[in-house]
């Protein structure tokens, strides 16, 4: 498939003097990068060729276009809005292009799981406009067939880009997505200082976009139950820690919000042979390293007696205390293992290994916290709905 982006670098940053959007910098959790060098890497990260126009400060954007490997047009005329830039950009493409982004440069934050999931939908019908939606609120970047490549070149509308889009009689399709960044953009110094903040959760999900990726997935009505309860579990599994933990040095800090997360997702590859390692695999392909680890070691995992809890530990711990959506022991959860494979010396011998290691961490987690975790699960589970977090985390 013949794809590209269209990166528009070409404005003002008038509303941000002196600094310049496309060229500030972004702390992400893999260290700084400039807008324009994030997009740029988003893209080629899907066999997307990027396209960056510049317009303002066009000799710096070039240069910093070309480094990270991307073409480069100059728009001569950035003072006429983006429009003219979106023309500069398509002049270039060629003409065997079937799709295009369109992606303003103070955008910088989606992810590469939309960029995954719009192309998804258009591999169905390539010759429609793909916008993402975040919980119904529309965001960047359109994705676009390529045969509306001329009407676009040569057209004109009063309210630029949209206007076209709604008059090419072109069917626009709403791509749900987990990744509320499609939303957040920069157009002053308040917003960049948001940005600043969200960087470096770019490769996890917040509880409520976990949520999202569940309902979006249709996970059935027993696996949304399953996954909540052990979400609610691991945060409360992490606030006791840290409340144990007061004066902790950075390194042993955790996020509540992040085992929530972790504990919503930890199942998203259910009914997948080893499912597990697929959680693993499916994050990692949308670059998101931390959340591969918080769901992929769910089964079973040891912690060496040096390294301290996470909350990846945390997740797995919980996961072993909820059956369904309802609290249970540690014995009643591996009897009904033993029970099923009892006729299987070996797989008896692997599930009593798995018992010992969780009530290891669970030992691991009473001593440090000083609550005993089976008695947080039954207190906080036993009138869990199931049906929804409620006051756990906030529900679509």
């Amino acid at each position: 498939m013949s794809a590209f982006a269209l990166i528009l670098a070409a404005g003002f940053s008038s509303r941000m003097a002196p600094a310049f959007k496309p060229l500030l910098e972004l702390p992400f959790a893999q260290g700084r990068q400039t807008p324009l060098a994030r997009l740029c890497a988003l893209y080629q990260s899907e066999g997307i060729r990027p396209v960056v126009i510049g317009g303002h400060r066009h000799q710096e954007v070039q240069t910093a276009a070309q480094a990270c490997g991307a073409d480069f047009v100059r728009n001569p005329h950035p003072e006429q809005g983006m429009l003219s830039s979106i023309k500069a950009g398509l002049a270039v493409l060629p003409e065997n292009c079937r799709l295009f982004f369109i992606h303003p440069v103070d955008v910088p934050l989606v992810r590469r799981m939309t960029v995954s999931l719009l192309l998804e939908a258009a591999a169905q019908q390539t010759d429609d406009i793909y916008i993402p939606v975040y919980r119904e609120q529309k965001g960047h970047p359109p994705l676009i067939c390529g045969s509306l490549h001329s009407l676009l070149l040569a057209g004109d509308h009063p309210e630029g880009l949209r206007g076209l889009l709604q008059t090419s009689g072109r069917r626009i399709r709403s791509v749900p997505v987990a990744d509320a960044f499609i939303l957040h953009d920069m157009d002053d110094t308040k917003s960049y200082d948001t940005l600043c903040n969200l960087a470096p959760l770019a490769d996890i999900l917040s509880p409520e976009e976990a949520e999202t990726l569940l309902l979006l997935r249709a996970v059935p009505h027993r696996g949304l139950g399953h996954a909540r309860a052990v979400a609610a579990l691991a945060a409360a599994f992490t606030d006791a820690l840290m409340q144990a933990r007061t004066g902790a040095l950075p390194d042993q800090r955790l996020d509540s919000r992040l085992a929530m997360a972790g504990g919503l997702l930890h199942d998203i590859c259910k009914g997948q042979a080893e499912h597990e390692k697929a959680a693993g695999h499916l994050f990692r392909s949308w670059g998101m390293e931390r959340m591969a680890r918080l769901v992929e070691d769910h089964r079973d995992m040891a912690l060496p007696h040096d390294a301290p809890l996470s909350e990846r530990e945390l997740v797995f711990l919980a996961d072993k205390y909820v059956h369904g959506s309802r609290p249970v022991s540690l014995e009643e959860r591996f009897a009904q293992k033993l029970h099923i494979y009892a006729q299987d010396a070996a797989a008896c011998v692997a599930i009593r290994g798995r018992r010992e290691r969780a009530a290891a961490m669970a030992r691991r987690f009473a001593m440090e916290s000083g609550r005993d975790p089976a008695e947080m699960a039954f207190e906080l589970l036993a009138s869990f709905p199931g049906t929804g977090l409620t006051k756990f985390v906030k529900t679509p």
